[in-house]
């Protein structure tokens, strides 16, 4: 489309040259000319839609706005090192609740290292474990079951292994130690968390295995005392003598035993081929100490001091004052 549009040839000629191109002139400036501010291009409109967008309109960050986001930087930082100390803090007291809770004042729960000290007629015990009932081992109803953990385990493993070669039995646990050891009711010794006693496996007249709730004591011949028809188990009584005597995690140092009852298990082990050096173990550690209780209706199993232990476990139990009871010192119970 032409920028200059025609003029009527009547204007053109009443006016001069000069003038009718001055006309002309003003009449395209329009066109000719840049526009005119009829609003914001679209460079311009950017900056404004992104403030709409942010909800906040833009501007230069001035050094006092910076040292107000490095404020609001490190009042954030020190709330969260806050939230992460309160956190710890419930933590630990959870950790706390929960040692009370299973057994014990917030000094014993700091000693849980186990330690047996002392002798085993004159010691303490910390870091003890209680024995507890399970598929091939049943405590006795208000035993006091607490114990060096390689007791506990031993004692476990021991009934296991009885279980798995003969099936269907369970060891019949008495008295370990008190939670904390020392002296403890009914007993010479169990002060440390080496001792144990543990029922004899029962058959009945049958062959046929019977589980008692309580200890059952036997005569010379094997015969139950009080309890018609039942007898001493030979054969699962050695498998749980041999499975202690040669558990490689612990050293069984006494089985307290009978004579009569020693003499019959010896004599099985011989019958079924044991091998000689296991039945030489066996023979030096039942033994039925002079003065001591009779131990006609359960063993008494003391195991040796761990080697971590040494500079504070005893070996022995410690002999008594000419003025103490009769018993020996070294009596187990």
């Amino acid at each position: 489309m032409p920028l200059l549009r025609p003029l009527p040839r009547r204007l053109l000629a009443s006016w001069s040259p000069l003038a009718a191109l001055l006309l002309a002139l003003s009449i395209a400036t329009p066109a000719l000319g840049a526009p005119q501010s009829a609003g914001p291009g679209p460079a311009e409109q950017q900056p404004a839609r992104a403030r709409r967008a942010h909800g906040k309109p833009t501007a230069a960050r001035s050094p006092a706005g910076a040292e107000g986001g490095a404020r609001a930087a490190r009042r954030d930082g020190a709330k969260t090192k806050a939230a992460e100390r309160q956190g710890k803090t419930r933590a630990a007291k959870r950790d706390e609740a929960s040692r009370a809770k299973r057994g014990g004042t917030a000094a014993e729960a700091d000693e849980r290292r186990p330690l047996s000290k002392g002798a085993p007629n004159r010691g303490r015990l910390t870091g003890a474990v209680r024995l507890r009932s399970s598929r091939h081992v049943k405590v006795r109803e208000g035993a006091r079951a607490w114990g060096l953990p390689v007791l506990v385990k031993a004692l476990r493993r021991a009934a296991f292994q009885v279980a798995k070669k003969h099936g269907d039995s369970a060891l019949l646990v008495g008295d370990l130690s008190a939670r904390t050891g020392g002296a403890l009711d009914g007993h010479n010794s169990h002060q440390t968390g080496r001792d144990a006693d543990v029922g004899f496996y029962v058959v009945n007249s049958k062959g046929r295995t019977l589980r008692a709730d309580r200890f059952v004591a036997f005569d010379d011949k094997g015969n139950a005392i009080g309890l018609p028809g039942a007898r001493f188990d030979d054969m699962r009584n050695w498998a749980l003598v041999e499975a202690l005597l040669q558990d490689r995690q612990v050293e069984v140092r006494y089985l307290f035993v009978t004579d009569a009852l020693r003499a019959r298990l010896l004599a099985y082990a011989a019958k079924k081929r044991a091998p000689a050096e296991l039945r030489a173990r066996a023979a030096a550690a039942m033994m039925s100490p002079r003065d001591a209780d009779l131990h006609n209706d359960h063993f008494h199993i003391r195991i040796a001091c761990p080697a971590s232990m040494r500079g504070a476990c005893v070996e022995e139990s410690v002999a008594r004052p000419a003025c103490a009871a009769p018993a020996a010192a070294d009596a187990p119970r």
